[in-house]
């Protein structure tokens, strides 16, 4: 089977790492091509020594160009599925594609609700033209379905997953990562891992943060990720005077060490499908706080494994960090609830690799996965 994948950018984000999972569970039996509307970023790396090709089309502007280059990778290739993920690199799949019976399977990394409203028309418009459209969560999925009007046929959840094999609790990693970060036996760790932009919420996290010190101060908190928003947060630190106590790491490979190392995950995005990010969190039996957006209430049980926050409310947020920091029997009983739910296991690379194969035999019905 020859898959073409059509992404915005290949830099480190929740749709790029779902899309570098796929790769390295499909590309040892078809031949896999990666084409990226953005000049190739970090994972670009990663596709290729996965067994990709990849190719960038070196975007700038609105990159309305993108479409005919598009059109010629996909005339040369001549792929068996086109998958499209991320708003951008879906509609230019679909004007490619257009009437040329092309199977073409689209991924919304998530809904358009807070979008503007020429976004969700043309959503709306093109949405005849995918094969199968499918969503990683059941916000996103009611999202199609409910408001852009999907034909329910031709829409399915295929929720997000992550692998078991590299996400897990080690004792043994925490106490080295805690030595390499110079951090002592009683200082608790929050841990925040996403891309440093505004839609993450960090300003609102470093500023609760920041009001329990007082009464918490072995309290720190760890960033993982890069992106626009470093500088204002390093002049908040420095501002503040915080940089005892909150780190920004930079991008990290190894994020199964750094969920190890912390007491606590917290993520208070203002937009969210269901992050990747937070599931790793759970394989690694971290508590989490996370803000009510998208499927993340579905994933933590208020007062059981986490707590569930309006990502714009301080005082409570502070609260919650504090109540974590303070009341070790509720993190370690929070911690025993996550790693029992986490038995199930759920494979969205496999569940896409049979999509497309009844996708070719012309056998798919609409199943949620």
């Amino acid at each position: 089977m020859k898959l073409l994948y059509v992404i915005t950018s290949t830099d480190v984000g929740g749709a790029e790492t779902a899309l570098v999972r796929l790769v390295k569970t499909l590309s040892p039996r078809h031949t896999v091509r990666v084409v990226s509307l953005k000049k190739c970023g970090p994972l670009a790396t990663d596709l290729q020594q996965l067994g990709a090709s990849v190719t960038s089309l070196e975007m700038t502007g609105a990159g309305l160009g993108c479409v005919s280059q598009l059109k010629r990778e996909i005339e040369s290739f001549k792929p068996d599925i086109v998958h499209a993920l991320l708003f951008r690199a879906i509609e230019f799949s679909r004007l490619a594609c257009a009437g040329q019976n092309i199977k073409l399977i689209t991924t919304p990394h998530f809904d358009l609700s807070k979008k503007p409203l020429w976004m969700r028309w043309l959503d709306r418009t093109l949405k005849s033209i995918d094969t199968v459209s499918t969503a990683e969560s059941t916000s996103t999925y009611n999202y199609l379905r409910d408001v852009q009007h999907y034909p329910p046929q031709k829409t399915a959840l295929i929720a997000n997953s992550v692998e078991k094999s590299l996400f897990f609790k080690d004792n043994s990693i925490k106490k080295q990562m805690r030595q390499k970060m110079s951090f002592l036996p009683e200082d608790i760790i929050f841990l925040s891992v996403a891309r440093l932009a505004a839609v993450k919420n960090f300003k609102m996290l470093l500023t609760a943060f920041s009001k329990i010190l007082t009464n918490c101060p072995h309290a720190k908190l760890v960033l993982v990720g890069e992106g626009e928003e470093r500088t204002a947060l390093e002049k908040f630190i420095k501002e503040k005077n915080l940089s005892n106590n909150i780190f920004l790491v930079g991008f990290q490979k190894n994020i199964n060490d750094w969920l190890n190392m912390a007491d606590v995950f917290v993520l208070l995005s203002r937009e969210e499908s269901l992050p990747l990010s937070l599931l790793e969190a759970q394989q690694a039996g971290r508590p989490c706080i996370v803000s009510r957006v998208g499927d993340m209430p579905l994933y933590v049980e208020h007062g059981k494994t986490g707590f569930i926050c309006n990502p714009q409310d301080e005082m409570i947020i502070s609260c919650l960090l504090a109540e974590l920091y303070e009341n070790t029997a509720l993190r370690l009983s929070m911690e025993e609830n996550i790693l029992k739910k986490n038995t199930k296991k759920v494979d969205s690379a496999q569940q896409y690799q049979q999509l497309y194969q009844q996708i070719l035999d012309k056998s798919f019905h609409v199943k949620t996965f």
